[in-house]
């Protein structure tokens, strides 16, 4: 078995705590990720069809952003965004938080979560009800990533959105461009939501060198700043862009087949660097690697995926009769994936010694 994250954080992780402060949620989240398949968890029997013994395996940890568990609830979660997609052309829009609020961000990740979330659903809910545009409430669904692929902090939102959407008499409307939304507006529109939105906020924590004054002239600046919305090119449909998304909503940011080499004093990863198109290797202490995961450990109670529109949970109606006007079934009920399916479909499920049945059975030790 190669180098995985519960090997570093095994190694590196008390020596780490002894010289940094982290907030009880990281740590809970790293002890976990730690613990995960290992002796600390526990382990379970599995047995095939037929009762056979086929192994003895350790439990995982089961949390969100864990590196190595989370592949039966990405494939469970793509499931079900897959079965209520509309089969039409999608657009995939990334809306990208100024690197100036970092230090802001890292005082209060919560509350600036749900603004950054406010400001891009809003945005998008302006633009769709506005008659020049479409004037009709499209299906999209947005998914907060915190990295960059060299686990750097990079708050961004990755919307899905539907090319078209229903009206108040609920028929369908077609945009009048092909691209849904002009750039420049949504930036524009963006960016003023968000700075409207955080200039409301009561008990915002400032950092040491920011000043409420400074923090209101930053505020000005970046209101006549340029903001990173970029907009890709439409999709025919949706499910390569679920398929992308899918990787990351549970299992954060760094999988362990990316970890190339751990010493004493450094861990070595590679990823795909989007300026070069090309495989690189970040080099960081093990102190640094370890801050870096906990700036992209998920906070309790907060969640990173949120439905709008016809996606939301409580507009089922309004998407079934979506559906029916594109010519599809309304959206149906979707069993939960088990884990014996998720190894099937990967190919993995092993045959048992013995018998050559399919492993079946589990049983905690």
């Amino acid at each position: 078995m190669g180098t995985t994250l519960a090997n570093v954080l095994e190694k590196h992780l008390d020596p780490f705590l002894d010289t940094h402060k982290i907030a009880p949620y990281q740590l809970k989240a790293l002890k976990s990720y730690r613990a995960c398949r290992t002796p600390r968890l526990g382990s379970h029997s599995r047995y095939c069809e037929n009762g056979h013994l086929m192994g003895v395996w350790y439990s995982s940890c089961k949390r969100r952003g864990c590196a190595q568990c989370q592949g039966l609830s990405n494939a469970r979660w793509l499931a079900l965004q897959k079965e209520r997609l509309l089969g039409i052309t999608h657009h995939h829009w990334i809306f990208t938080l100024p690197h100036d609020l970092l230090p802001l961000w890292r005082y209060n990740r919560g509350l600036l979560q749900d603004v950054l979330f406010r400001s891009v659903s809003g945005a998008l809910g302006t633009l769709s009800n506005d008659p020049k545009h479409l004037n009709a409430q499209p299906g999209y669904l947005l998914t907060l990533h915190t990295w960059g692929r060299n686990l750097s902090l990079h708050p961004h939102i990755h919307c899905l959105i539907s090319h078209g959407g229903l009206n108040r008499d609920g028929n369908w409307v077609d945009p009048r461009r092909s691209s849904l939304f002009p750039a420049r507006v949504m930036m524009r529109l963006f960016r003023g939501k968000f700075l409207a939105l955080l200039k409301e906020q009561d008990g915002v924590v400032l950092p040491d060198d920011l000043s409420p004054a400074r923090f209101r002239a930053l505020i000005n600046r970046l209101g006549r700043t340029h903001w990173v919305v970029h907009c890709c090119k439409p999709y025919r449909h949706g499910r390569g862009v679920l398929s992308y998304l899918s990787r990351y909503v549970r299992s954060g940011p760094l999988s362990n087949r990316q970890l190339q080499r751990v010493d004493d004093q450094r861990v070595t990863f590679r990823y795909h660097n989007h300026k070069t198109a090309q495989a690189s290797r970040q080099r960081l202490s093990t102190a640094q690697f370890i801050l870096r995961l906990c700036d992209h450990v998920p906070q309790r109670g907060k969640p990173t995926i949120r439905n709008y529109g016809l996606y939301h949970g409580c507009r089922r109606r309004a998407l079934n009769d979506a559906r029916k006007r594109q010519g599809q079934d309304p959206v149906g009920t979707v069993t939960p994936m088990t884990w014996q399916e998720y190894l099937l479909g990967l190919d993995r499920i092993p045959e048992c010694p013995e018998c050559g049945g399919r492993m079946q059975g589990l049983v905690a030790n």
